[in-house]
């Protein structure tokens, strides 16, 4: 499975980096060893993923989360967004629709023109 990291996203990733120095190499490792029937399907092929913080040593729970959508056709994992727990508790359904419509956007104009 190839993972698709949208421009929208790699500037939240860029803004956690200034704290977490470490957050681009526990994502990637995270999303390359996923299995997505051990994380929380929200529903339209989005999930809710834990990811370990190793900037710090509280496991999952202390860590990120964030959001990935399997796009399936193209064999595509999409990270949404992430955001740091400390930060925040969860993002609302209004929030999760405005990070997937910012970031799938990218995808609709790629297709569109390698079908």
């Amino acid at each position: 499975m190839k993972i698709f990291f949208s421009k929208y996203f790699k500037n939240q990733l860029k803004k956690l980096k200034k704290k977490f120095p470490n957050i681009k190499e526990d994502l990637l490792k995270n999303l390359k060893e996923i299995n997505l029937s051990k994380e929380i399907h929200i529903g339209r092929s989005i999930y809710k993923v834990r990811i370990k913080s190793s900037d710090q040593n509280k496991g999952k729970s202390g860590g990120f989360r964030s959001y990935v959508y399997l796009y399936q056709n193209k064999n595509l994992l999409v990270p949404l967004c992430i955001y740091h727990k400390s930060q925040r508790v969860s993002i609302t359904e209004n929030e999760l629709k405005y990070y997937f419509d910012k970031t799938i956007e990218p995808i609709r104009e790629i297709t569109a023109i390698f079908p």
